[in-house]
């Protein structure tokens, strides 16, 4: 994603262009549901993920639509690039919430960390955001999720959720 030096007529041929040389910004976009049932250990998602240059700066933000059980929650952090970090916070329903208007739980996290989102058994949000450094080595972001609590019924994040990151560096 490094700043497009252009040329005369030179022609952007798609919009990712527009958003990776103007914006400096790359994007996921969960097309289908994907469940975890009876598991508390994290998985990569299979869609959340978008690529990171080495030696660069990322806000990012995701917007994540999960269903999860009130018994089970959902557990959620990111993998980074080996020698990258990571400081991120998210804003879902607290761990152990029993509707959809109840505490909301703001934790700071890094790379290390994991979120424990409150489930309803309805569908639900949670929006997180946080800032990105990459070492010497590029590769994904990536969403990592599973039930906090192993239960029986299964916990969904749905499709239309997104991630985002934005590059700040260059």
């Amino acid at each position: 994603m490094p700043f497009k030096t252009f040329t005369d007529g030179a022609v952007l041929q798609a919009d990712a262009d527009v958003d990776r040389f103007f914006i400096q910004q790359v994007h996921a976009l969960k097309t289908a549901d994907e469940s975890i049932t009876s598991s508390t250990v994290l998985q990569n998602d299979d869609q959340l993920l978008v690529p990171l240059l080495a030696n660069s700066q990322y806000w990012i933000e995701l917007f994540a639509i999960y269903s999860a059980a009130t018994a089970s929650d959902l557990s959620i952090t990111f993998s980074v690039p080996a020698g990258g970090a990571l400081y991120w916070s998210h804003g879902g329903l607290a761990g152990g919430a029993t509707g959809s208007v109840d505490r909301i739980s703001r934790n700071f996290l890094d790379e290390t960390g994991s979120g424990w989102i409150g489930g309803t058994g309805a569908d639900a949000v949670v929006m997180g955001e946080g800032r990105v450094t990459t070492g010497a080595t590029a590769g994904n972001l990536q969403l990592r999720w599973a039930q906090n609590a192993s239960g029986a019924t299964a916990t969904i994040v749905k499709a239309g959720s997104i991630l985002i990151a934005q590059r700040l560096t260059t």
